[in-house]
């Protein structure tokens, strides 16, 4: 596999990304009920974030109206039209808004029909013309009342939609510049090296490199994005017309942290039974025990959000409970039964030892 750093691309993409810092706020409110490994993260980080927020504040209504709960309009886009092979966002953007009504309603129901559960058929006939039709297809998806009621006004005017997102775009573009210029080196420095140590190995540092939760194997394509604004994500995307790996900025900052806190076995199965403490992550591991492998499915049947379990299967991926496995092509996780086993056995010792001081 040949492995390239595309230092373009991974810009257009994070000022796509951009608006969703206005969210912010809410998003730590809910990663400070549930989230295992917000301690690792430095209170720069946290700084950082906020002043993109606050910067956005002017723009906050009209981000609303194209980014949601679980989607947006650049998600939507990016089945057809994934922002590789330009050399700017300018680039980009115009060839987007040179799309008509029929090519961005096709991008949108591509990449909607993608979203449908599993075991779900849809009917394509008339599907670009039957607005009926297009209502029945975001019923078979799992969001919420208003994304669904906000993406079917795409549906409805995907041009002049499309034209004022473009225009929202152009407007934060600057403000974007002024936080990506602070880092835009780090960025370059990163892409390089991730691809020097992929290419070294043959993909194997891989497995190091995500704190031995990754293997080659799972790779879906050599291509490599370095992310300012997802900086603690590592993302795997098989969804686009371009297959990628989104590597965030400080992933490999909190792997190391979260690995030298993990030097301690004790630390280590504290927060495997802090995950397990959660009812919808114990809920996840046992369905995925039970032999439902997608988050998809986990979601229809605990009648949640697909981004919900896929937050939740990050924790449990990254305290090892569960693992990304790869089979005929299609990805699904599987429990780490041998993890399990050791921290339980582990855990029985400090318990006889304890018993053994007490008598």
């Amino acid at each position: 596999m040949r492995f390239e750093f595309f230092p373009n691309e991974s810009r257009i993409v994070d000022l796509l990304l951009f608006p969703e810092c206005i969210f912010f706020d809410k998003a730590l409110r809910n990663e400070l009920e549930s989230s295992t490994y917000l301690e690792y993260i430095p209170e720069e980080s946290f700084k950082q974030y906020r002043a993109m927020e606050e910067a956005l504040k002017p723009y906050e209504k009209e981000i609303k109206r194209f980014y949601f709960d679980e989607q947006s309009l650049p998600a939507l886009l990016s089945k057809v039209h994934a922002p590789f092979g330009y050399e700017t966002a300018h680039n980009y953007l115009e060839f987007i808004g040179q799309l008509e009504n029929k090519d961005l309603l096709n991008c949108f129901i591509a990449k909607l029909t993608t979203l449908v559960n599993d075991h779900e058929s849809v009917d394509e006939a008339g599907i670009y013309t039957d607005t009926d039709a297009q209502f029945k297809l975001l019923e078979q998806i799992a969001l919420s009342d208003e994304e669904r009621w906000q993406i079917s006004k795409l549906l409805r005017q995907p041009k002049k939609m499309t034209m004022e997102w473009i225009q929202l775009i152009e407007t934060i573009q600057p403000i974007f510049d002024g936080f990506y210029k602070v880092r835009e080196k780090e960025v370059i420095e990163m892409g390089k090296k991730i691809v020097e140590q992929l290419t070294a190995t043959d993909g194997d540092a891989i497995f190091e490199m995500s704190n031995q939760m990754l293997s080659k194997e799972l790779l879906p394509s050599g291509n490599i994005l370095i992310s300012m604004i997802s900086n603690y994500i590592l993302e795997f995307n098989t969804r686009s017309s371009v297959m990628y790996v989104k590597w965030g900025l400080d992933i490999e900052e909190l792997m190391l942290s979260i690995k030298n806190a993990k030097e301690s076995e004790l630390k280590e199965r504290v927060m495997l039974f802090k995950n397990l403490g959660d009812k919808t992550r114990y809920e996840v591991v046992r369905l995925i025990a039970e032999g439902v492998e997608t988050a998809k499915e986990i979601a229809e049947i605990l009648n949640v959000s697909q981004a919900t379990i896929s937050y939740h299967i990050g924790h449990l991926t990254s305290s090892k409970l569960i693992l990304l496995d790869k089979r005929e092509g299609n990805y699904n996780y599987k429990i780490n039964f041998v993890f399990l086993e050791s921290a339980y056995h582990e855990m029985l010792k400090d318990f006889k030892k304890n018993t053994e001081k007490i008598s």
